[in-house]
């Protein structure tokens, strides 16, 4: 994550401020589900079906549906001590032609933090995967109803995104 000072403190940077900006003609879903581990697998399928009808390539499409998975489930965790309140997690997607996000957001005031987790740990490794499957990632706040933190989530090409795409090929040659 790239953060801004700002009169000593330390600010999350959107992505638009990584130099990202979707035009409007990005095509856009919205996903608004219940933070419970329940609604993930309808979720990680929603998103690999939506990735495929856009055209994207099959390891890219599995890709970002894990990284969706990471990111719904760290924040269906992060919002569980809000409960019983049930809160949502609204996850989206964003692609354009070189570039391709996505977005979780949560109601949990806790911010993300990248752990080093120990050859023997059973959890702590979802954002190094998020890291290392995609270009980049961050957070941002967000002062939406009932949602104030945003977890992204970016995956961005010299040459447009398009079927068949070799995410591993081209990450390394991005990087």
């Amino acid at each position: 994550m790239v953060a801004l000072a700002s009169a000593g403190a330390s600010v999350p940077v959107p992505p638009a401020h990584h130099g990202h900006c979707l035009g409007s003609s990005a095509l856009r879903v919205v996903m608004t589900l219940p933070s419970q581990p329940s609604a993930l697998p309808a979720a990680r399928a929603r998103a690999h079906w939506i990735l495929h009808e856009w055209g994207l390539g099959l390891q890219l499409c599995e890709d970002v549906a894990l990284c969706l998975s990471e990111l719904v489930t760290n924040a269906t965790r992060a919002s569980a001590v809000l409960r019983p309140v049930v809160v949502l997690v609204r996850a989206g997607l964003a692609h354009e032609r070189r570039c391709l996000l996505l977005a979780v957001a949560d109601a949990s005031p806790r911010f993300p933090l990248r752990l080093q987790a120990d050859g023997d740990a059973v959890g702590g490794r979802g954002l190094a995967m998020v890291e290392a499957l995609s270009t980049r990632w961050g957070w941002h706040p967000v002062s939406w109803p009932g949602l104030v933190k945003v977890v992204w989530s970016e995956w961005s090409r010299s040459q447009p995104i398009h079927q068949g795409s070799n995410r591993r090929k081209e990450t390394d040659n991005a990087r």
